[in-house]
């Protein structure tokens, strides 16, 4: 089936401009943020800050805003959309001295996504975004005192620490770019390794980078309480838990009393999705049918079983090209790729200049 692609202007989505894809390369981590490519047939209109749209007959491929036109090559190269929000606004946890407090995450994600792009007085950097929310992620704390927040970092903690993330589609009746704040429970996947071409790679880091959280008065050095992560990433306070991970890797927080959340609820926020803290790159035969990789959201929790070996993780992004016989599924939040972990680095350091 022909590929092609369309491209609408990202304030009005009016349609700019479309046409057959050649050959395209698709990477859709979501901690990465890397770009995709795709090559057409002939130049295009498009320009930087417009929303591509790929369809492969009446099936939306992808949706990603647009970071590069080169019509010499004639390429397109884009992100997932969350690129469109890749702006700063005021802190305003510090400014409404809300700054290490307890909050909503969703609403929270809401109020400055409308804040930045729906009610700001700049009328070109107005998005016409419909903000839909999925679920509640309750006990939040944002702790960067810094004057500025930045909105990808923030996108990006959210989903490191709480596993909410963005999905994107458009409503073309309305002329609205619909953006749906998701907090993901879902788990159960099991991919097991009796799938064709499915040859998995482990980085060196299967584990946690600590597993016990010990809580303490900030003002007296009081310990408040002591937190264990367990295989199934719940927190125990019992140190005899049979599913206890090891080897014991231990962190100290601070706890301050008027925060609004218990020393318990802060123990979880540290603990839990640490035990994610790996990269597994599952190659997956595009002819085989057991796995259907494009049916995995953002979060969700999976059991790979390989050489009769269990590995919990989530998912976290697919990378594929038009010629190669397989999808590359990634899991974890760390990569195995240094280029990746280096842009990751560079993008942390350049948004908080």
């Amino acid at each position: 089936m022909i590929e092609q692609y369309r491209v609408y202007d990202r304030q009005t989505l009016a349609y700019i401009d479309g046409g057959i894809i050649r050959d395209y390369s698709i990477d859709t981590d979501y901690i990465s943020n890397n770009a995709s490519t795709v090559t057409l047939v002939e130049e295009t209109q498009a320009k930087k800050g417009d929303i591509i749209v790929g369809l492969s007959g009446i099936n939306k491929t992808f949706i990603g805003a647009i970071i590069a036109v080169d019509n010499t090559k004639k390429q397109i190269s884009f992100k997932h959309p969350k690129e469109l929000f890749a702006d700063t606004v005021i802190n305003p946890f510090k400014y409404t001295e809300t700054l290490g407090y307890k909050f909503e995450l969703i609403g929270g994600l809401e109020t400055v996504l409308r804040l930045a792009f729906i009610t700001t007085d700049d009328a070109k950097k107005r998005l016409p975004l419909v903000i839909e929310k999925r679920g509640v992620a309750s006990g939040a704390v944002w702790t960067d005192d810094s004057d500025t927040l930045s909105i990808a970092d923030f996108i990006a903690w959210a989903f490191d620490s709480y596993n909410v993330y963005l999905d994107f589609d458009i409503d073309f009746a309305e002329n609205k770019l619909i953006c749906r704040i998701v907090k993901n429970t879902a788990t159960g996947y099991v991919i097991k390794d009796n799938i064709k071409l499915s040859v998995p790679t482990f980085d060196k880091n299967e584990l946690p980078n600590y597993n016990k959280v010990v809580i303490y008065n900030k003002d007296t050095g009081a310990i408040l309480g002591t937190y264990y992560l367990l295989t199934n990433n719940t927190i125990t306070t019992s140190s005899n838990n049979a599913n206890r991970l090891l080897p014991v890797q231990t962190k100290y927080v601070a706890f301050e009393e008027d925060k609004g959340y218990t020393p318990q609820e802060l123990a979880v926020s540290e603990l839990q999705g640490n035990i994610y803290n790996h990269c597994i790159l599952y190659k997956l035969s595009k002819e085989q049918r057991l796995v259907n990789p494009f049916s995995f959201k953002y979060g969700d929790g999976v059991s790979i079983i390989y050489k009769d070996r269990e590995y919990d993780s989530i998912f976290t992004g697919l990378k594929y090209t038009k010629d190669e016989p397989y999808i590359t599924c990634i899991f974890g939040k760390t990569r195995i790729d240094f280029t990746d972990r280096l842009k990751q680095y560079i993008d942390k350091r350049y948004q908080k200049k």
